[in-house]
């Protein structure tokens, strides 16, 4: 197979080592492994450093069977704002330019968002009968609505008015609709007004196991143990991801303040520094700032619990956030402030607790609950890690998405 990859918002394998390993490096790898010819579209721009990485088009092979076309785009600080909107649109336009000039592909796999990137390549692909998986991970354009103001929702509304229609046109058009829920897929569905194929698919946000040499796990241990960190028997309640508006850390900080356990917070973003400052006068509380995958290995091996004190909002509702397949990979208790189908997870499998997001003691009670309890943290433990090797496992679910790739070329012919 010739397989396109537009994954545009993802760390890329030209990146620097220690990223998390997302959907474009790990289906380019799987595919890549197994003979099939990989072209990977992404944004030069690195939405991660705010950086970009080369400041033009860039063509790079990077093995036998993998390439990368590195779109030119003009960046942007925020996450959220006119400037990356406006970043997307030149990115969809400069992207569009770059494939006409291209030898089509026997099938493409669209990452959405974003929308302008997702839209233009699916509609110039199927113009020219070749099929496309629409990978969603986020409901934009609903999500941007958030960013607006209550009392101009409707003006808000209007204005994203065309990203929307994108957003349909892209999904009724695709050949088959990839989400990472039962759930997120309904509502795809229903964004498409058009029923469900039997070639449309649930793949979950889960990543492979990572391999590290001895002496990088020795620099790694060195290293937090220079931050205060061992494994010594303490009860260490740790949180890995970026730190942006998606996370309310507020019940976090008032549990630090009465609760005699070690509260780690590992990651960058826009709140690194207002949460820093809110805990600046806690002697249990650590900010590590950015760290990697080896990092991540490791501190998660001596840490007792993991969080994720997200906002419990719908589109989160109806998805897993990838940080919970990694948490579950790495055998550990979930504890969160989000309901929907994360919440039935945790309580069907009994891997952590769910706390109330509108009650600020909410997840002291519930982490108190779970830590004074040693019987229960291992078997939470052991269900964490079980539930991933059964369900979620890496070779199963990138196995069923190279055989739904190959089978959506096969239906092309007929």
């Amino acid at each position: 197979m010739k397989v396109w990859i537009l994954q545009t918002g993802e760390p890329l394998q030209i990146d620097e080592f220690g990223i998390r390993p997302m959907r474009a490096i790990n289906l380019s790898n799987v595919l890549a492994q197994q003979g099939h010819e990989v072209v990977v579209w992404s944004s030069d721009f690195n939405h991660f450093t705010k950086t970009h990485r080369y400041g033009k088009f860039t063509s790079i092979k990077y093995s036998n069977n993998l390439s990368f076309k590195l779109i030119y785009s003009s960046g942007y600080k925020s996450n959220q704002g006119i400037k990356r909107l406006l970043d997307h649109a030149q990115l969809g336009f400069n992207l569009y330019r770059q494939i006409r000039k291209e030898e089509l592909p026997d099938i493409a796999f669209i990452g959405y968002p974003p929308i302008e990137t997702a839209w233009l390549m699916n509609s110039y692909l199927r113009r020219r009968d070749t099929p496309t998986i629409i990978d969603v991970k986020d409901a934009w354009p609903e999500t941007l609505l958030r960013a607006i103001p209550p009392g101009i929702k409707l003006i808000g509304k209007f204005l994203l008015l065309p990203y929307f229609l994108m957003m349909k046109k892209s999904l009724q058009s695709a050949s088959a609709i990839c989400a990472p829920t039962e759930e997120f897929l309904d509502w795809c569905l229903t964004q498409a007004n058009r029923g469900k194929s039997e070639l449309d698919l649930v793949l979950p946000l889960t990543s492979p196991d990572l391999k590290f040499t001895s002496r990088e796990i020795e620099k790694t241990s060195d290293w937090l143990k220079a931050q205060g960190l061992k494994s010594d028997g303490s009860i260490k309640v740790t949180f890995i991801g970026t730190l942006n508006s998606a996370f309310d850390f507020n019940p976090v900080i008032y549990a630090a303040k009465s609760l005699p356990y070690q509260f780690i917070i590992a990651g960058d973003g826009p709140n690194f520094e207002s949460i820093k400052k809110a805990t600046s006068n806690l002697d249990n509380v650590y900010m590590l700032g950015w760290i990697d995958a080896c990092t991540v290995n490791e501190l998660s091996k001596i840490s007792t619990i993991m969080f994720a004190p997200l906002h419990d909002l719908d589109d989160f509702k109806m998805s897993i956030p990838n940080k919970f397949y990694d948490y579950m990979r790495l055998g550990k208790p979930v504890l969160t402030s989000i309901s929907g189908i994360t919440g039935k997870l945790i309580q069907t499998y009994n891997i952590g607790e769910e706390y109330s997001s509108s009650n600020i003691s909410s997840f002291a009670e519930k982490l108190e609950k779970i830590c004074s309890d040693p019987k229960l943290i291992e078997v939470m433990s052991e269900n964490s890690r079980s539930l991933y090797q059964n369900e979620y496992n890496f070779n199963l679910v990138y196995g069923q998405l190279v055989l739904r790739l190959a089978q959506l070329i096969e239906k092309n012919k007929v």
